[in-house]
């Protein structure tokens, strides 16, 4: 690739476990730790540049052998969002080797970074001879779909709140503190400590005397009055707080119906590899057993060997027969 650093070239076949703590090498031998060994081209990445890019073909896998690499992407709002941080002894890039499909997203060096570079065909290969280590890849690859799903799960959650608290106005802050004061038990005693004290206030000092009319007579219209303008205040406040509630509940149930759908296609897209993967390793064991089967008829065919282990002699010519029967077959005693 033309965004490769300049150093690229296979690698000196190292010692048989120098890379033992890549989970690719659990369950290998030392001779097949050897062969991916002598598999491995060595390439160097300095900090900020990019190895692939999203959409790139999948020409190979790497290992981080030194240095740290980010695997980024975009989100809907053309942001950029961190799927993992790759630390030595981790590898990536296989999802795109192993499909055929181009890349899923985008892989950067955080810092000056050795990677050991497995080609697509060398890694087919490999993987064809060796299943263990095909399924150490595909449990690899869950554990990073869990991964993906925790972090997409926990960003839309954030993503959330976050857009709301930056829409609100300090109206409807003050609304929603409003709201939920007056739908809780401290406003109904509140209101009614405030609602004793002003009647006892004005029966007390503003009572009826001889003199004067009483403050609010029969039908207490006054009271009325603030206990409808209360109502008429509180409505609308919290109407609108349930508005907010309904838009946060609409785009979380988004988000949610997001997520599922994602979990749903990454799912589908590792059992159609699994099923790709056991069908080329079916595959590759028919071929096999086809080319023993014929090693072995051509091996009979060539001996010539009887039922019983021993030589099969040659059926006799017509002209040895001839000869026979004109005596040129007879021992020199014969008369």
């Amino acid at each position: 690739m033309s965004r490769h650093a300049a150093h690229e070239g296979r690698q000196p076949p190292p010692q048989a476990r120098a890379l033992s703590e890549v989970p690719l090498y659990n369950g290998l031998d030392e001779q097949e730790v050897e062969e991916l060994n002598r598999l491995l081209g060595e390439v160097t990445f300095q900090a900020g540049e990019t190895i692939f890019y999203e959409d790139d073909p999948g020409d190979a896998a790497y290992i981080v052998r030194s240095g740290a690499v980010r695997i980024w992407t975009h989100d809907e709002d053309q942001r950029e969002v961190t799927l993992a941080r790759l630390e030595p002894y981790e590898f990536f890039g296989e999802m795109a080797v192993l499909d055929g499909s181009p890349r899923s997203a985008n892989a950067g060096a955080l810092e000056e970074t050795r990677l050991g570079r497995l080609s697509r065909e060398d890694m087919h290969s490999f993987l064809l001879a060796h299943p263990s280590a095909a399924l150490v890849m595909i449990q690899e690859i869950a554990r990073r779909l869990r991964q993906t799903n925790r972090i997409v799960a926990k960003r839309v959650t954030r993503n959330v709140n976050v857009e709301m608290e930056q829409r609100m106005t300090p109206g409807q802050r003050v609304a929603d503190r409003i709201a939920s004061l007056g739908g809780s038990w401290a406003f109904i005693v509140i209101y009614c400590v405030l609602l004793l004290a002003i009647n006892a206030f004005v029966l007390t000092r503003l009572g009826s005397g001889t003199s004067e009319a009483p403050f609010d007579p029969f039908p207490y219209i006054l009271l009325n009055l603030a206990l409808s303008l209360t109502a008429a205040l509180l409505a609308p406040i919290i109407l609108m707080s349930q508005n907010r509630a309904q838009q946060k509940a609409r785009l979380a149930a988004e988000n949610d119906f997001r997520v599922n759908l994602k979990n749903e296609l990454l799912l589908e897209e590792l059992t159609r590899r699994m099923d790709r993967l056991q069908n080329d390793q079916f595959e590759e064991l028919t071929a096999a057993v086809r080319r023993m089967a014929g090693r072995e008829a051509a091996g009979d065919t060539r001996t010539g060997l009887g039922d019983d282990g021993q030589m099969a002699s040659a059926p006799p010519s017509p002209q040895a027969g001839a000869a026979h029967d004109a005596g040129f077959g007879k021992s020199p005693g014969a008369t």
